[in-house]
Order: structure tokens, then sequence, then C-alpha cells
């Protein structure tokens, strides 16, 4: 099929996607299946790359959490937790927030997006739902804040992220290593931007529309009503399993790809236990937004591989043209990296934009500052579900449509933007 037939069809797709995520006529789950299918049946995709969106690990890994995180509000918790937030919420909606907020920012540090958000899922339904801080609201909120502050310290995830970024140019900086992201950089010039944003979330929270959470797929009504019939034996193989994969989320590091294997484990000894049925168990983990995730990532390998992502870049390029100021490239590469990661997956974007930051830098004398700018802005990721995947489950578990959530995340995206390039101009002057 010719190059541009297929652009034009990954395109269409894409723009399927966006107004069915934003009409909500059909679930997140059947659009993901809608693109895959179409997108397989007209040659973009291969059948391996189809169905790859179902053994991703994000997607086992989204599954997975979904099924450990629900077991947990079937304990007695989170009826305790649930009293401490409601005297919480009644003192001060303020106080709350601050809290909230404290607790997303350390756990950023520790675990990744998808576990973080199923983590906090658990503490979010325990709040009062009638109150202006409703539970959709705050879930939101908390996505916010977790790509605010995403990768800011060298602990846990964020100490591996600069590593993981060189992997895309290191090839083409061999022999200049001081283009290469240490463990600090991120922390420097990250700081600004982070503060900016949460301040923001704090003032700003009620620019988010209220909506009812969906739960279905965590079944968090059916756990209330099971958590005084849960014996001790069962919350303690719960916890138990818990705090295992909590704190193998914080030594990832160290452990590697043996993080999206203990999640599994968790969920078989929760099975076996018969802390969960075996039919409470496929109900979760065939839910709608594993099907969702998995229509995503499919969709996200097609922007890459249609020459999609490749456009934008090349664009970036023409449009700096010859000698242009530190701002003026800070500035182009921050604003399209965000309109590459609203659509494309974070990581897509860094995958595609990293190399040309760098080609761009070494051809016109720069210094790293282009391609940390590419990252930092890279987590900007919130308009829109494809983005990350807080944003996918903070759109998803919290029935939010994204054309009604502009009027919270165009002043966030523009704020972060303009904090990224301030803080980035201040710290890593591009010809410093």
């Amino acid at each position: 099929m010719n190059m541009n037939v297929q652009l034009v069809i990954t395109l269409a797709v894409l723009a399927f996607m966006a107004v069915s995520f934003m009409m909500r006529k059909i679930s997140y789950g059947m659009t993901g299946m809608i693109c895959m299918l179409v997108l397989a049946m007209t040659g973009i995709v291969d059948l391996p790359t189809a169905f790859s969106g179902f053994s991703n690990k994000t997607t086992i890994l989204v599954a997975t959490m979904m099924l450990v995180a629900g077991s947990i509000g079937k304990t007695s918790l989170v009826s305790v937790i649930r009293g401490h937030m409601s005297t919480i919420q009644k003192k001060s909606g303020l106080l709350l927030l601050l809290a909230i907020f404290g607790f997303t920012i350390l756990l950023t540090q520790l675990i990744g997006m998808t576990a973080l958000m199923s983590v906090m899922v658990m503490l979010v339904v325990t709040l009062d739902d009638t109150t202006d801080l409703s539970q959709s609201r705050v879930f939101f909120l908390i996505a916010a804040i977790n790509i605010a502050w995403f990768g800011r310290f060298p602990v846990g995830m964020g100490a591996a992220l600069p590593l993981m970024q060189n992997a895309y140019y290191e090839g083409l900086v061999e022999s200049n290593p001081e283009y290469l992201l240490t463990v600090f950089d991120y922390m420097k010039a990250g700081m600004i931007p982070s503060i900016v944003l949460t301040l923001y979330c704090l003032f700003a929270w009620k620019l988010i529309p209220k909506t009812k959470m969906d739960m279905d797929a965590m079944q968090q009504q059916g756990g209330r009503e099971q958590a005084s019939k849960m014996t001790k034996r069962q919350e303690q193989i719960i916890f138990v399993v818990f705090i295992i994969i909590m704190l193998a989320f914080i030594f990832s590091t160290q452990l590697g790809n043996l993080i999206y294997l203990l999640p599994i484990a968790g969920c078989i000894v929760l099975i076996l236990t018969k802390v969960v049925s075996q039919q409470e168990a496929s109900c979760i983990l065939a839910g709608d937004m594993v099907f969702c995730v998995a229509g995503v990532l499919v969709v996200s390998s097609a922007l890459s591989s249609s020459g999609a992502g490749q456009m934008i870049g090349d664009f970036v390029l023409r449009l700096l043209g010859s000698n242009p100021s530190s701002v003026m490239v800070i500035t182009v590469f921050c604003v399209v990296t965000v309109v590459m990661t609203t659509f494309l997956s974070n990581n897509g974007t860094v995958a595609i934009m990293t190399p040309i930051a760098a080609s761009t830098a070494l051809a016109g004398g720069m210094n790293k500052a282009v391609v940390l700018v590419v990252f930092l802005s890279s987590c900007l990721a919130i308009a829109f579900p494809t983005g990350c995947a807080a944003s996918m489950m903070a759109y998803s578990i919290g029935n939010h449509n994204p054309v009604k959530l502009l009027r919270f995340t165009i002043p966030y995206l523009i704020l972060g933007c303009i904090s990224v390039i301030i803080s980035a101009s201040i710290f890593y002057p591009v010809y410093g």
C-alpha cells in the first residue's frame, strides 16, 4: 500500500478515536477495538501487531493491578480510610487536597503511573461523592499531579528515566558524551513546572466537570458489601500481596521486568486462596479499560509506522529555520512535543522527538537542553486519553469527556509549556 494512503487511513482512525472518546456514544474499549480492526483490515498493521496490545506489558500491568487494587477495596481498611478522609473532607477541602497531593507526589517517585492510579482508586472511592470535591474530580487531579511530578527525583522510576531516554540517541553522540542526560537534570529543570502545575491544580480544580465514576471494572460496590464478610486470614493475604507488589515497584530499577510478573503472581495467589472468585477475576481482567489500553497501543504503533510521527518531526526542523534563538528552539520543541504527546503515547513521542532534538543540537552547536525539553514536554499528556497511562485511566474510570475537560486541561498545558520554557532557559540555555 502507498505510504500516503497509509498515512491518510491512520490519521482518519486517529480522528475517529478522538471523536468517539469525546462523544462517548460507545465505550472506550469498543472504540479501541474498532480502531484496531480497521488498522488490521486495511493492512496498516499486520496481525501480530494488531493483537500486540493484549500481550503488551502495560496492558497486563493495568489488568492485574486493577484486580489487586480492587481486592483492597473488599477489606475493612476501606472503611477506616473512608472515616479519616470524611473527617478531613468535612474540616477543610484544601487540607484534603494537600494530603492527597502530597501522597500522590510521594508515590509518583516510587512507582509507575499505572500502579499509582490503580492504588489511588482505592483511596478515591472512600470520599463523599456528594460534595464539590467529588470522586471523579479528585481522581483526575491525581492524574494531573502524577503527570506534573513524574520522574522529578532520582529515586525508583526516576533514576532509570535518563538512561532510558539516552538510549534513544546515544549512538548519535558517542563522541560528545556531554550531551547525555544525568539523573539530576530532570529535577533541576522540572521543579518549576511541577510547582506551577501543582498550584494550578490546587486552585483550579472546580474547572473539572463532576461525573460519576465508572467502577464496574473494579467492582467496588460489590467489594464494599463484602468487606464485613472478609475473614482476617483473607485480609492478611491481600495485604501481604499488595505490600510485596508495592515494594517491587519501589525497587523497579533493580528488579527490571520482574515487576510485570509479580502482579500476575499476586492475582494467582488471590484466586487460589479464594480471596477473589474466578468469575470476579475474569470480569476485571477482561474489563473495558483493558480493551481500551490494548487498542490505544496499536493506534500508537500505527502512527509511528505510517510516518505520521516522523512527518511532525520533519516539520519541526523546517520550522526552526537557520540560526534560531535559544528561546525559539526551546519553544518550538516544547509546543510540538506537547501536541504530539496529546495524541501519541508519551513514550512514542520521546522515541520520535529525541533523535531529532539530539541531531538538531549537534548540527546547531546547541547543548542537551533540547533533548531535556522533549522529555519534560512529553510528560504533559493530559488533554486526551492516548497520551499516557495516567490520562487513560483518569478518563476511562472517571467517565470524563475530553471536550468538557478542555477548560481545565488547556490552561494546564499552557502553564506547563510556559514554565518548561522559562525553567529550561534559566538552567539550560541552548547555547550555554
